[in-house]
């Protein structure tokens, strides 16, 4: 994709399942070192700040930055309140894995961020987000 102005689904969409899981967990964060090249492949290098220096072109240590950056933040934080609205019942079906009923399907947030992004968001990265809350890694 280069350093041009990026689509933030598109490139979410576009990186593997293991890089779109630890940007969703922690999206402001410390990226995982074995995903900084990929995630500068697909989103260019002004999306990665480093925080390390040294002769590789690709950091050891860095952090996201940009539209995809803003994009997870403001998804994590409408998907963390749609989650803690659910009842105890219902977030332990779905970390159990049991399928999303359609009426909760229905439930999802169709605002902001959303509506500035998509409509009605990334599919990929709402299952991400309950892949998250299923299989127990904790969520930042």
């Amino acid at each position: 994709m280069g350093d041009e102005a990026i689509d933030p689904v598109t490139a979410y969409e576009a990186l593997s399942a293991g890089a779109r899981l630890a940007l969703l967990r922690d999206p402001e964060g410390i990226m995982p070192p074995q995903f900084i090249g990929q995630v500068m492949a697909v989103c260019g290098h002004a999306c990665v700040v480093g925080i390390t220096g040294g002769p590789d072109p690709v950091p050891q240590m860095a952090m996201l930055q940009g539209p995809l950056s803003e994009y997870l933040a403001q998804c994590r934080c409408v998907l963390d309140s749609w989650w803690n609205s659910l009842t105890p019942r219902t977030r332990a079906g779905i970390r159990c894995r049991e399928a999303v009923p359609e009426s909760l399907a229905l439930q999802l947030p169709k605002h902001i961020p959303w509506t500035a992004v998509s409509t009605p968001g990334s599919h990929l990265l709402v299952r991400d987000y309950l892949e998250l809350q299923a299989t127990g890694y904790e969520l930042m």
